[in-house]
């Protein structure tokens, strides 16, 4: 099934007039593939990722259908962003989250899905996947599991966020798990959404995880033997924090962070130190869009910085706000992407094979595509 253009589309992106340091990102009008999720994804923080299923260079994307309630939906990049038909996943009935990487060094990228109870772990080969293993875990205010290479050893392991901890799950280097540590997050109540990042430079990935009902981000560092320790903690938000987003914005080589208020319709932005912990008590805060969910990362404008998409669902004309990386705590809204209604969580891949990434999001009964036009 080839995508389908919406009947009704402007013809250019709206664009927000760069503020000077920052370039502004072109992006083509958004092209729809229908999904057969009525529904759409959902509500998890990560609930579509890009996927390169059968090793063809191309990243295909795996979607929680039915609102996650149904099964998971693969969508296979045909070349220059045109995604073939819909494909149910076998065994992923009520999959909300969802993460994607290479977890048996095979080359083709594997999926882990996430249910109320258990993750789902689904191989890949030949662009089918195919579920394996499930690892009972504990519900969270939720769902999520983020594939990240935890202890360093060179293979990816799994964090899963529960309302006051983190539960990590060993990789033994094949794609087989095992429980690892538990880690209590002093002071949380309702962790809401977690994200690898790189702290403090090491070779073990640190975390990122967002309290929903404190409205405060910690800082984790990754740690082989413990899992993680809690290294420190800034004020984003008063209440709803619903994803974070680690990314470099002030060009140090370590990641900082971005999170999104779903309730305070607010993205906040903290440095960190560079050592796992902040260089303030208190995050900036900006208007954030009507009703944001969740942001992506990614260098769109080709100009060796990190930029920040921000969907947002509340509103009668849906926008992706990009914001450009410009080496300060307060990367400028430069440009407002229409979209299709209710987009849930930006990817950032070069879908087209242009070398420009380019977006995906995920809605009901779609995906949309925003092919990148960067000059």
């Amino acid at each position: 099934m080839r995508p389908t253009v919406p009947a009704v589309v402007l013809a250019l992106a709206a664009v927000v007039p760069a503020t000077a340091g920052a370039a502004t990102p072109t992006f083509a009008p958004y092209v729809s593939t229908p999904t057969g999720s009525g529904l759409g994804p959902g509500p998890a923080p990560l609930a579509t990722v890009a996927a390169d299923l059968d090793a063809d260079g191309r990243p295909d994307v795996v979607t929680a259908g039915d609102f996650g309630q149904g099964e998971l939906i693969a969508l296979r990049n045909r070349g220059g962003g045109d995604f073939g038909a819909p494909a149910r996943v076998p065994g992923t009935t009520g999959a909300q989250a969802v993460t994607a990487g290479d977890v048996d060094g095979d080359g083709d990228d594997d999926v882990v899905a996430m249910t109320a109870t258990q993750l789902v772990v689904l191989r890949a080969q030949d662009g089918t996947l195919t579920a394996g293993a499930r690892l009972g875990v504990q519900l969270g205010a939720q769902l999520q599991v983020v594939l990240t290479d935890q202890d360093g050893d060179g293979d990816l392991d799994l964090a899963v966020p529960s309302f006051t901890t983190v539960q990590t799950f060993r990789n033994d280097g094949t794609g087989s798990f095992t429980a690892g540590p538990r880690v209590p997050v002093p002071g949380a109540t309702s962790l809401s959404a977690v994200s690898p990042a790189d702290l403090d430079g090491d070779a073990a990935r640190d975390l990122l995880a967002a309290d929903g009902g404190t409205g405060v981000v910690h800082a984790l560092r990754g740690r082989p033997d413990s899992g993680y320790l809690v290294s420190g903690r800034v004020a984003a938000a008063g209440f709803g924090l619903e994803d974070v987003a680690a990314v470099d914005l002030d060009d140090d080589g370590r990641d900082d962070a971005a999170a999104i208020g779903s309730f305070s319709f607010t993205l906040a932005t903290a440095l960190g130190d560079g050592r796992g912990g902040f260089r303030s008590p208190l995050a900036t805060l900006r208007p954030g869009g009507s009703g944001p969910t969740s942001a992506g990362v990614g260098d769109l404008d080709g100009d060796g910085r990190e930029d920040l998409v921000v969907s947002t669902i509340a509103t009668p004309a849906p926008v992706l706000r990009v914001h450009a990386g410009d080496g300060t705590v307060r990367p400028p809204l430069v440009a407002s992407l229409p979209t299709g209604i209710a987009p849930q969580n930006p990817v950032i891949a070069d879908f087209t094979g242009d070398g420009r990434p380019d977006i995906v999001v995920a809605g009901p009964d779609r995906i949309d595509l925003l092919r990148n036009t960067t000059p």
